[in-house]
């Protein structure tokens, strides 16, 4: 059954709510729900999101008529069914992560209802997986030295840098962080770090084919290779922080699929710091930006980057701003 044909806003939960607890326990802080109702953020795609009262975005609140448009960009992923009828959600079967790192989130009939309620838009949008897709998000930052080789300051406080990326199919003016879609959980960040030395190293080892790359072989290869040959980059994960795990403000997000985050800083010293960057394939540029002024990234990134300047106690550029 289509989603089209159902009503929403049931009060049902997943048949395993006791592992979506366990999820809720280590989540740290929630974030608000604003971006996720902008109305064009499918507008490239045709759909546009009809509008969410703020006092009617809780499932709990009824709203009559609510009937939003429906859109599955079903070339996102190959292996997630059409529609989510035989999926077990609120659950972690091993392959595929579907517990909510914010707590448990609705079913209505087979359907996954948004942990933090309506957005005007129904379906799995622009992502891989129905429900929650998991991110994993790092901040790699190092501290800003001049010429001379000595810390900078602004305000008494340590200005940082911070690695940022541009995607050859980037259609705006902003760059991004570091991310990984996972779907499952990944304690030592072996995801990660293949994607920062594939895109922001590209090292020789890692220049395959698209076609080898995707091979669940090669795929196990490279992260057993991800863990090994670096010595200096797993011990800058090895002190990383937690900077945020939690739902996250995305203008994609849907009623039934939305961008969760595990995000971490992990700061760069000598000689990790001064390592050239050369951007593999799929990336036009990567960089060092310098925080003591706005970076152009999103809102939603930029709160991830005043997160971590204020864990790091270094000079904060959007210090005082709410940005969600």
């Amino acid at each position: 059954m289509g989603l089209t044909t159902k009503r929403l806003g049931m009060n049902a939960f997943g048949s395993t709510v006791s592992q979506a607890m366990q999820a809720h326990q280590i989540h740290k802080y929630s974030v608000p729900h604003k971006y996720s109702l902008t109305p064009d953020g499918y507008s490239k795609y045709g759909f546009t999101r009809v509008p969410v009262p703020r006092d009617a975005i809780d499932w709990d609140t009824p709203l009559d008529f609510y009937d939003p448009p429906e859109f599955t960009d079903e070339s996102a992923n190959t292996d997630e069914p059409l529609y989510p009828d035989k999926l077990q959600f609120n659950n972690d079967d091993g392959t595929v992560n579907r517990l909510s790192y914010d707590r448990p989130y609705r079913v209505d009939i087979t359907d996954p209802l948004n942990v933090h309620g309506r957005t005007g838009l129904r379906g799995r949008g622009i992502f891989p997986r129905w429900g929650p897709n998991h991110y994993a998000i790092t901040v790699v930052t190092r501290w800003y030295r001049a010429g001379t080789g000595k810390q900078v300051h602004s305000k008494e406080r340590p200005v940082m840098e911070v690695l940022l990326l541009k995607d050859k199919s980037e259609e705006d003016k902003y760059f991004h962080i570091p991310s990984v879609q996972i779907d499952t959980n990944d304690p030592n960040r072996f995801q990660s770090k293949l994607f920062l030395k594939k895109m922001c190293f590209n090292s020789q080892q890692y220049r395959k084919s698209d076609s080898d790359t995707h091979t669940k072989k090669s795929m196990f290869r490279n992260l057993a290779m991800a863990s090994q040959d670096d010595p200096e980059l797993d011990r800058a994960f090895q002190k990383q922080k937690q900077v945020y795990r939690g739902y996250f403000d995305d203008v994609h997000n849907t009623d039934n699929a939305w961008m969760e985050v595990d995000v971490i800083n992990v700061h760069f010293e000598k000689p990790l710091a001064d390592r050239p960057l050369e951007p593999g394939s799929q990336i036009a540029l990567a960089c060092w930006q310098r925080l003591d002024s706005k970076v152009p990234v999103h809102n939603n990134e930029a709160w991830l980057l005043k997160n971590t300047c204020h864990i790091n106690k270094a000079f904060n550029p959007y210090s005082g701003e709410s940005l969600l």
